[in-house]
């Protein structure tokens, strides 16, 4: 049996994982750690876990058609991971961007009007048929960790959200960035 890790599942262990005693047993054995917070066994399949070293945003892409519905978006680094998401379904050459330059298809999605901070590297991951990533985001308290103004805009209604498109709300916005790129 191979298990697979929808995107709340992902986000329910980044968020067990801000306990620092739930993120070293996570650290120590993956396996175990996820399957006690999931409250389920994870099948044959291979876990790689990514600790976020500071200076860079991971993101870990479930694989297709696994993925589920997307939560609403906490952080700025969930906001980017939702627009990530959403773009990983409906564009798979936008998806091989993401590959080869990550921040540029950022910027590109968000119509050059949201960038990742300045400085963050990001690094994507993808589930494979038999192996899934997980990313355990750098503790709050050394990044920082609130949705800044520029996407409070998008999220209070100052322009469109793409992070909640998933919920069946502001697709456009998402899609408007997706249609503006010649691919």
């Amino acid at each position: 049996m191979t298990a697979f890790l929808s995107i709340a599942d992902k986000r329910h262990i980044e968020e067990a994982a801000a306990d620092p005693a739930v993120r070293s047993s996570l650290i120590t054995d993956p396996r175990r750690g996820m399957e006690r917070i999931l409250g389920r066994p994870l099948g044959d399949v291979g876990i790689h876990l990514h600790e976020e070293p500071a200076g860079a945003m991971y993101f870990a892409l479930p694989a297709p058609g696994q993925g589920g519905a997307v939560p609403e978006a906490r952080t700025r680094r969930q906001f980017f991971e939702n627009m990530l998401f959403e773009m990983a379904e409906r564009s798979p050459a936008l998806l091989r961007q993401a590959e080869t330059d990550p921040r540029r298809m950022f910027f590109d999605l968000t119509g050059n009007d949201v960038d990742l901070p300045p400085g963050h590297q990001p690094v994507i991951f993808a589930d494979g048929p038999s192996e899934i990533h997980v990313v355990l985001p750098q503790p709050s308290e050394s990044i920082e960790d609130e949705l800044p103004d520029d996407l409070l805009e998008f999220v209070a209604g100052g322009a469109p959200s793409p992070c909640n498109s998933r919920a069946g709300e502001n697709k456009s916005s998402v899609a408007a960035g997706l249609d503006k790129l010649s691919l």
